[in-house]
């Protein structure tokens, strides 16, 4: 299959060292152009962005063309990406750095975002911000599938 967008979540484990299984999953849509290194930066929400190569140019592009210079800088500034590549047994290393950014220790959630970028989440933080737990989030979550507006209280992104 060619996928041009990654599809689907997967949880992994953390050593001690900050290696985590780049999980099997998104091994399987990768395509041979998008090569075995990739490039991690912080992201929104406390959370680490995963870039194939080919999506970060594209995501340094769009920030070029940011109307709004500053706030493209503050962005660029805040991003501390880090190219990291899978080893023999598919793992990549996180920095320090983003694990502590981020939140994560022993265990990540990988989460689509948009193209060929994920987003690595804390768990519990996923969870309790998209978790689906109550009614009433399941009746927004409901709501917004099928494009009807969310009523006040309702909002899954609390």
């Amino acid at each position: 299959m060619n996928f041009t967008s990654f599809i689907g979540q997967a949880q992994t484990a953390i050593d001690g060292k900050g290696r985590t299984s780049f999980p099997r999953e998104f091994r399987r849509q990768l395509l041979g152009t998008d090569g075995n290194e990739f490039v991690v930066t912080r992201g929104p929400d406390q959370t680490l962005r995963f870039f194939t190569v080919p999506e970060y140019e594209k995501f340094m592009a769009d920030l070029d063309c940011r109307s709004d210079r500053r706030q493209a800088d503050l962005v660029r500034r805040g991003l501390h990406p880090t190219v990291v590549e899978l080893d023999g047994q598919n793992r990549i290393l996180l920095p320090k750095a983003l694990l502590e950014y981020a939140g994560l220790k022993g265990e990540v959630l990988y989460v689509q975002a948009s193209g060929k970028t994920l987003e690595l989440w804390n768990p519990e933080r996923f969870n309790a911000k998209y978790g689906l737990q109550t009614s009433e989030d399941i009746a927004a979550f409901d709501a917004a599938f099928y494009g009807e507006s969310l009523t006040e209280g309702g909002d899954v992104n609390r």
